[in-house]
């Protein structure tokens, strides 16, 4: 008990995030957690798709009453033993016929650390680059390097659509559904945007808009609300790399309004409706606060030293984080963008051959603070942030 107290009185609770993955050949490429349930996540490594249930961790308050979270609180004491990983690790049977160790579980598809991790599924599908949950309903979107796009209901081993087949398109940058989950977009690497309806004919293949909305790719996009507004980031020959859309117009008058910024393209955008704030990100680690209403950019500083390439904010809208290249996280005031927390190197590649320079390559912030993060070092991590009276008066 006293070593449990001991524990628990230590400050700063998020120095040490608990990886809820560790591949280090793979990078993981994308997640997104179930809006339904939410102790489900899917994660995307190059060669597969892993659907696990998380429940255990994220159970905080009653950590002292199960014996999984008692393990989570002595990671560090376990760590001392070399036989003990300081992480969450997932088996897959061929892990477990290379390295089996006594008292593990059996090889099969489905297993677990015994840490409060368990895959549920796992599809063998290459190159998914982006994924999206419905907001109301058991349903993901993936996108992929081939260009192809399916709809998947959890737990189910098939898809239960496919809205772009492989091969036609180019690579998917970004797939989103809307606030209530009516419609949801695909962007591609052409600079195409297209938006379809989600309604009982699931497995309607033809979009109702289809638009080049950058030269040279769009890079992300989100919907402004639940009416026909979206805005994308891109690159474009002409350096409007952030323009908003109206979807209802005529193509020749869909641009509302376009904005000269982020060198070399931007990387990523995110939407704070309370504040009608557009958050973009750019490839040289820039970072633009757009004001929706006033159709002007607020602010725009340097974040990092190298390209940022993901964004998230929380849903109370009182900071936002940013994941950069060369591994690093950073959370942001919205309404006064200075850095309130600085995580250095939390997705850094370890070793020098393998695929530098992709860093942090998705991020999310739930409604218990926690902040989500996965990257090209094949981790994927949770990490319980401070209080936000602690991070905005930092």
């Amino acid at each position: 008990i006293s070593a449990i107290d001991e524990i628990l009185s230590q400050p700063e609770p998020t120095i040490e995030p608990v990886r809820i993955i560790h591949k280090e050949q793979d990078s993981i490429a994308a997640f997104s957690l179930n809006q339904v349930n939410n102790g489900l996540i899917v994660i995307a490594t190059p060669r597969e798709l892993q659907e696990m249930d998380i429940s255990l961790l994220l159970e905080l308050p009653a950590w002292l009453e199960d014996e999984c979270e008692l393990d989570i609180l002595n990671l560090k004491q376990d760590s001392t033993d070399s036989g003990v990983p300081p992480f969450l690790v997932i088996h897959s049977a061929g892990d477990k016929a290379k390295d089996h160790q006594p008292g593990s579980p059996p090889s099969g598809l489905a297993s677990q650390s015994g840490r409060g991790t368990t895959v549920v599924l796992k599809h063998r599908v290459d190159g998914i680059r982006r994924i999206c949950s419905h907001p109301l309903l058991p349903l993901y979107l993936t996108g992929s390097q081939d260009g192809s796009v399916q709809l998947w209901e959890w737990n189910h081993s098939l898809p239960v659509a496919t809205p772009r087949p492989a091969g036609t398109y180019a690579k998917v940058t970004r797939v989103r559904f809307s606030q209530h989950g009516n419609k949801f977009g695909v962007a591609d690497s052409d600079g195409n945007l297209s938006l379809w309806q989600v309604g009982l004919s699931a497995n309607a293949t033809r979009p109702f808009f289809t638009h080049q909305c950058h030269s040279k790719g769009i890079s992300d996009f989100v919907f402004l609300g639940s009416c026909s507004l979206l805005a994308t980031a891109g690159h474009s020959s002409e350096s409007k790399n952030v323009c908003i859309w109206d979807s209802i117009l005529p193509h020749g008058k869909s641009m509302v309004v376009a904005f000269t910024c982020h060198e070399q393209g931007a990387s990523s955008l995110v939407y704070a409706p309370q504040h009608q704030i557009l958050v973009s990100t750019g490839k040289k680690g820039d970072i633009c606060l757009i004001d929706v209403r006033s159709k002007t950019i607020r602010q725009r500083f340097q974040a990092h030293e190298s390209a940022v390439k993901c964004v998230a904010i929380d849903p109370h809208e009182e900071y936002f984080a940013t994941g950069s290249a060369d591994g690093d996280i950073k959370i942001w005031g919205v309404t006064v963008p200075t850095v309130l927390l600085t995580l250095p190197a939390e997705h850094a590649r370890s070793s020098f051959f393998k695929n530098i320079g992709q860093g942090v390559t998705q991020l999310h912030i739930d409604s218990c603070a926690r902040l989500f993060s996965c990257g090209a070092d094949g981790s994927m991590k949770v990490r319980l942030l401070p209080d936000r009276e602690t991070l905005l008066n930092h």
